[in-house]
């Protein structure tokens, strides 16, 4: 019993280290960070909590193991934050879906191989 009590505790404790708070510092995701829904590897149709950089505008997301662009010329709503908390969700294999968590969203299509973000002044 004891050790089923233990067993509980540690897999409810390693479940929450998982879910992003509110007060958590954002995270943009680039190459460098080897988690998902940085990293390749996220499932089809989950969304994922996900931390939008939006500061020069809506230029690019780096989301599973590859970067992506706006499908269209995209502008933040004028209430999101420089960098915009949301869910990312990859809708299929060339499409993903952002949902601002204060409204509003952006489609993405996979931008190409080369491509590199510009830097944000």
């Amino acid at each position: 019993m004891r050790l089923f009590v233990l067993t509980v505790a540690v897999l409810t404790l390693t479940g929450c280290t998982n879910l992003r708070q509110e007060n958590d510092p954002a995270r943009v995701c680039g190459p460098d960070v080897v988690e998902v829904p940085c990293a390749a590897g996220v499932e089809a149709d989950k969304r994922y909590a996900f931390d939008l950089l939006t500061h020069c505008g809506v230029e690019w997301a780096y989301f599973d193991g590859r970067y992506w662009v706006p499908g269209r010329p995209t502008d933040p709503p004028p209430n999101w934050a420089s960098i915009e908390r949301g869910t990312m969700t990859l809708v299929d294999r060339d499409s993903a879906h952002f949902a601002g968590s204060s409204g509003g969203d952006v489609r993405f299509v996979p931008a190409r191989q080369s491509f590199r973000p510009e830097t944000c002044a």
